[in-house]
């Protein structure tokens, strides 16, 4: 069985299918050294022969073939590697034993030829050997011919073959056994995934896939899946959260709105009173609308489904115009908005969002800020980005819970006592987020800063921010 899904992995089928190619290139490799080596057995061989012609030709027209036949004689008995024919114009052999080369036609053809020539041994089988020769013509008619046998070239052969042989042999077992041993090493990983998956449908959502240093791609495979894990858990938490805070912050005004008609239902009959319950009924009614919109706007951008509608647009540009509309409401409660947005903010970007980003923290500020505060609204950008900053210098919001202030529904609770739902702020992060931004929060000294962080700068200065914002 285990044997069955090692062979039956996607591993293994990698594996065999690089084994099946690398055993095709010894395949290659060793023809194209055994026809090599022939061929270079068979140049030299031709060399040699060549170098003792050009000698023997030279000696018989200084001195006559009869001098020939004496230095043919004379090399055999000194044990030549070379074999050696001499024959007059009539075909007798004056010197050398090496067999006839004469072809088919019973005519010596001048040049090069191989012919396999038969051995006798006394007690033996006859003996074939390759001869490789070389016949001349001389100037008296007589021929010369010298070869050599080509044994060599079959043993030479036979030795790459075997030693191919072996190549081959040892690729296969050794590639056979490494696909399995990483096919195995691949399935504990899978399994392992496997495990922790149904672990985690069984109900256990903080089960993660464990990370190896070995085997990069599953390794990545494993952390994309766990930050996905992490990624549903929060929403998990927050969903939790929202419904929560729901049945929390909603269940007032609903309350409320209960008390209050069944006051004017059990009251006197006054048609003022029941004025009074029914409009102030229909308020609560309008928030709980207000906060249910707000709710449906968040999901629609944490969706994407507003990425479609992107165009270039100036960041800097679309604060100044909203900052001149707040203005005169600023004025009003008796604080100052006050603007440096010289430093254009170009990106990519929906501008009715961007537009409700920046309305909120400028609402947001104007809301939890005492009379005669300051809020200002700057923009900032160097080569390695941009970014939006919204400060003011009121009560602020203690360290430990800036990180919260994003979250749906959460709010401070020295805001507690101020009119909104908690979602503002909630609103801001999802429509950054929809834009690949970053957005915090961090001390102003006194005050609050909030800090819209730009694509191409998000990923740069985290660990920096406090140095380079304060």
């Amino acid at each position: 069985m285990l044997l069955s899904r090692l062979i039956g992995s996607a591993s293994f089928r990698l594996a065999a299918t690089y084994l099946v190619l690398f055993c095709a290139s010894v395949v290659l490799l060793g023809g194209l050294v055994y026809f090599t080596v022939g061929q270079e057995i068979v140049r030299e061989v031709d060399h040699r022969i060549s170098d003792e012609t050009a000698k023997f030709v030279a000696e018989f027209q200084g001195q006559g073939v009869a001098r020939l036949a004496e230095h043919i004689r004379a090399r055999k008995a000194a044990g030549a590697f070379l074999d050696y024919r001499l024959e007059d114009g009539a075909g007798h052999v004056l010197a050398g034993d090496l067999p006839s080369m004469r072809g088919a036609d019973g005519a010596n053809h001048e040049g090069w030829t191989t012919k396999t020539l038969k051995t006798e041994y006394e007690g033996d089988e006859p003996d074939f050997n390759l001869e490789r020769a070389l016949v001349t013509k001389l100037g008296d008619g007589s021929i010369l011919v010298v070869g050599d046998e080509l044994d060599g070239v079959d043993e030479a052969r036979h030795a790459v073959l075997v030693a191919f042989a072996w190549i081959l042999a040892a690729t296969i077992m050794v590639g056979g056994g490494g696909g399995l041993l990483l096919s195995r090493a691949f399935l504990q990983r899978v399994d392992a995934m496997t495990a922790t998956a149904q672990e985690i449908v069984g109900g256990n959502l903080d089960r993660r896939i464990p990370l190896t240093k070995g085997d990069a791609d599953l390794a990545r495979l494993a952390g994309a899946f766990n930050k996905m894990l992490d990624r549903i858990s929060a929403l998990l938490d927050a969903n939790k959260h929202v419904s929560s805070a729901i049945a929390h912050d909603l269940r007032k005004p609903l309350a409320r709105v209960l008390r209050r008609l069944e006051k004017a239902r059990t009251g006197p009959s006054d048609l003022t009173e029941y004025e009074k319950a029914v409009d102030a009924a229909s308020n609560d009614i309008n928030g709980v609308l207000e906060t249910f919109g707000a709710l449906l706007r968040i999901g629609q951008i944490e969706t994407g489904a507003r990425r479609g509608s992107f165009k270039s647009v100036d960041f800097a540009a679309i604060a100044q115009e909203v900052a001149e509309a707040f203005q005169p409401a600023a004025a009003e409660e008796g604080k100052t908005l006050a603007c440096a947005l010289d430093a254009r903010l170009p990106m990519a970007g929906d501008r009715e969002l961007l537009t409700q980003l920046t309305a909120n923290l400028i609402e947001n500020s104007i809301r939890h800020t005492p009379t005669g505060s300051r809020i200002e609204l700057r923009s900032l950008r160097d080569e390695t980005g941009g970014r939006l900053i919204v400060a003011d210098n009121g009560p602020g919001v203690p360290a430990s819970e800036r990180n919260r202030i994003f979250e749906r529904f959460y709010r401070v609770d020295g805001a507690r006592a101020t009119p909104g739902d908690g979602l503002g702020l909630s609103l801001v992060a999802a429509i950054a987020a929809l834009h690949d931004a970053k957005v915090f929060a961090l001390d102003n000294e006194p005050g609050l800063k909030i800090v819209v962080e730009l694509p191409e700068r998000a990923s740069k200065l985290r660990a920096h921010r406090s140095a380079e914002l304060a």
